[in-house]
């Protein structure tokens, strides 16, 4: 490599030696890169050329470009200024132009990049020890631990492993610690890990970790020379990600490179899981542990892995595994493993007044997922859907989870034993082929109804009736029970109890059991009941009964019976007494003797009127033409007499007022009214 003059040999080497950094955090940077006119050189994922200069050789064109050659950013520079890369807006180093030497045409840069905050408040127990992540920034850095080997008030001795060496060093508590990180030949990358120690005690150490924002240590000028700490040319260093998933303890990926094949295996999955590694032939190539959250490069194969976490309940790690580009990996096929369950609110239902809940438990307990995931319900006969629900849909169940619990409704339609189930579930494996699993034996459902009741009740008093009268001291009452339905299997009641409402002019058991009655059952029950007092009694009932599943329920009766213990009632009403009919001449004569005359006229000829009906016919009957003859006549008689008299009257009164001549003969006049009173008077 071409050299710098004796003065910056001088600062070159000065620039080797671990520091102790006491100011606040700052940059990293890689110095004294030299450039002649149209070389570069390659940081990480980009190159940085030395494109032009001015005539006077007081300012540089600095060009960027990324790994595939597309340019990223230029600018030109005079000494002392920076062209943040990739943007101002995010750069995550810059190119300072350090020196422009117009004597040997070349120019002096330095790539530099912020410290930033790995991780705070890391806790280190003394001999314990603190391993940087594998990646930071998404780039991949060196494998690099901290230990603290000794402890004390204020203080603490760290070890600091770097993939080439170890670094000892004592930080004071409120100090930094900044440690280079050696590139090939003269270059370094410093400080690359950046310490500061936050408290110190007897025991442990608390520390912020920084590293730079770029901490690549892909470094290589454009002539060949390179940089970095890999035995192998950057071509063959582990930078792409080809495995990011989970791994199972037990299983193995196969990398192939170059058509050389590697086996990562995972042995076991903790805090600090285990790997294998193994060739083509199967030969063990290394086995090492990394613990969470940091990676492991290996320098026997070209493969880095990373454990982001684990879940030690599975067996299973997130893992990241990293090899040379143009690698490939072998997908690992797994199995799924579903479990279907079915489970009911009830095996026992009431008919028209229960409903049946079904549960469907879905899980996958295997390690592959299951794709398509597709359950339909089950129905049984004597059933009916009674929820908008029964088929369910689920595009992917992952390994180790439970599909959200299925509920659907039924309703029995009838009575019988019924069974119900297995619900299927189809799917598909990571391979595409479609599968079912079932729910196994079914679960058996029986569902009862309540037989229709009657209760009917009587009392004897010579004679069964639903109402009797008596005077008696005592009564006996019969009720009967029927139960009315199709199946007696499954229709019945059990544990009945009438429960008597006896008034409190009656006494006796009030508390009749009845036991069990199945559909198509009638029972009797008889009694007797004291009557303590006159009273019309009422009497009502209630049936107390247990149904098929042991449920309590009651039906009221009334006016089952009706038992009147009242004595007879006096009543006092005038009534009519005809005489015999013997008596009755004797005393229709002594009515009509005390009656007036009229009164006695219209009874007697009432009296004829009803009579006349009932007497014999003798021939012809003459007396009653003879008496309406004898009536009109007189009628006739009597007109014609009152007249005449009336009209005798009026002429004597006449006469009288003429007084007679004495001797003399009368008037004409005079003699012929005499003469026609007279001749009337002979016709009268």
């Amino acid at each position: 490599m071409k050299k710098l003059p004796l003065i910056m040999m001088g600062l070159l080497i000065f620039s080797l030696v671990p520091y102790v950094e006491s100011a606040s955090v700052g940059k990293a940077s890689i110095d004294q890169v030299m450039l002649g006119l149209g070389e570069s050189v390659t940081f990480g994922d980009y190159k940085i050329q030395f494109a032009d200069v001015d005539q006077a050789w007081t300012q540089a064109l600095i060009k960027v470009y990324a790994k595939d050659g597309s340019p990223v950013t230029s600018k030109v520079l005079p000494t002392g200024y920076s062209l943040p890369v990739p943007d101002a807006q995010n750069p995550i180093f810059y190119v300072r132009v350090s020196w422009i030497l117009a004597s040997n045409q070349k120019i002096l840069i330095s790539l530099e990049s912020d410290l930033e905050l790995v991780q705070g408040d890391v806790n280190i127990t003394k001999n314990g020890e603190y391993s940087l992540p594998y990646k930071f920034n998404d780039v991949v850095i060196p494998a690099i631990k901290i230990k603290v080997t000794n402890t004390y008030d204020n203080k603490v001795d760290v070890q600091i492993k770097l993939p080439y060496e170890t670094v000892t060093q004592t930080i004071f508590e409120g100090d930094h610690y900044g440690v280079a990180y050696k590139l090939n030949g003269d270059f370094q990358y410093s400080p690359y890990l950046y310490l500061y120690l936050k408290n110190a005690t007897t025991s442990y150490a608390v520390f912020d970790v920084y590293l730079p924002k770029y901490p690549t240590t892909v470094f290589q000028l454009g002539e060949g020379e390179t940089g970095g700490t890999t035995p192998s040319a950057p071509s063959a260093e582990p930078t792409e990600l080809v495995y990011n998933d989970i791994m199972y303890e037990g299983e193995n990926l196969t990398i192939t490179l170059n058509e050389t094949s590697y086996t990562v295996k995972l042995n076991t999955v903790g805090y600090y899981s285990s790997f294998s590694v193994f060739d083509e032939e199967n030969n063990l190539i290394k086995t090492f542990e990394v613990r969470r959250g940091t990676g492991y490069i290996m320098s026997e194969a070209p493969l880095a892995l990373e454990v982001l976490s684990y879940e030690s309940e599975y067996k299973r790690a997130y893992v990241r595994i990293y090899a040379p580009k143009g690698a490939e990996t072998t997908p690992i096929i797994r199995d799924p493993e579903i479990h279907v369950a079915i489970s009911t609110s009830s095996t026992e239902l009431l008919l028209d007044e229960d409903e049946l809940l079904v549960f469907i438990d879905v899980e996958n307990s295997g390690r592959g997922r299951a794709d398509n995931v597709n359950v339909a319900a089950s129905i049984p006969t004597g059933f009916e859907l009674g929820s908008e629900i029964g088929t369910w849909t689920l595009s992917t169940l992952p390994p180790f989870t439970k599909m959200p619990v299925l509920v659907y409704v039924l309703k029995p339609t009838q009575v019988g034993k019924y069974s119900l189930g297995p619900v299927v579930v189809k799917y598909h494996d990571e391979r595409g082929a479609e599968k079912e699993e079932d729910s196994g034996k079914p679960i058996q459902i029986t569902v009862y109804a309540l037989p229709k009741l009657s209760v009917t009740g009587e009392a004897f008093n010579g004679t069964w009736s639903t109402y009797v009268h008596t005077q008696e001291k005592t009564v006996k009452l019969k009720f009967t029970i029927s139960a009315e339905g199709k199946d007696p299997k499954y229709e019945f009641i059990k544990n009945a109890t009438l429960q008597l409402e006896l008034p409190d002019s009656m006494d006796g058991e009030i508390k009749l059991y009845v036991g069990d009655i199945k559909a198509g059952e009638t029972k009797t029950l008889e009694s007797d009941y004291a009557i303590l007092k006159a009273d019309n009694a009422i009497i009502n009932a209630k049936l107390v009964y247990q149904d098929p599943l042991g449920n309590w329920h009651e039906e009221s009766f009334g006016n089952l019976v009706v038992v009147n213990s009242l004595p007879p009632a006096i009543e006092i009403k005038e009534v009519k007494v005809y005489p015999a009919p013997d008596e009755l001449p004797s005393y229709v004569n002594s009515t009509l003797a005390e009656l007036d005359n009229d009164s006695k006229v219209t009874l007697a000829e009432a009296l004829q009127n009803i009579t006349l009906a009932y007497l014999p016919e003798k021939g012809i009957s003459w007396w009653p033409i003879l008496t309406v003859l004898f009536i009109i006549v007189s009628a006739v008689l009597g007109y014609n007499y009152v007249d005449l008299k009336s009209k005798y009257d009026k002429a004597l009164k006449e006469l009288g007022r003429k007084k007679r001549r004495p001797g003399g003969i009368p008037k004409k006049e005079e003699a012929q009214k005499t003469e026609e009173i007279q001749s009337k008077e002979e016709q009268l």
